[in-house]
């Protein structure tokens, strides 16, 4: 009697680790997946109407005095330009 429940709680003992090692907690991700950040970056630029950040490439560029503004859409550059224009 006292073989067989040894052996029972070998079994259990085995089956729980073998279950452990497959979890996803085991293995450190808690369940989720973690977003791979991308290995070459492209700088931001903030826009001087809304405060959004954007990528350099995929803004609107307007030369002001020499400088470069850039912006997030056609209505944060229209809204800057009436800005500029009122005294």
């Amino acid at each position: 009697m006292l073989l067989k429940l040894v052996i029972v709680v070998i079994a259990i003992y085995l089956f729980f680790k073998l279950f452990r090692k497959n979890s996803p907690q085991a293995r450190g991700n808690r369940g989720y997946k973690r977003e791979q950040k991308p290995s070459g970056g492209e700088d931001l630029v903030e826009d001087p109407v809304c405060h959004t950040y954007i990528p350099e490439s995929s803004a609107l560029k307007l030369n002001v005095e020499g400088k470069t503004v850039c912006f997030c859409s056609q209505k944060c550059l229209d809204t800057y330009v009436q800005e500029k224009k009122q005294p």
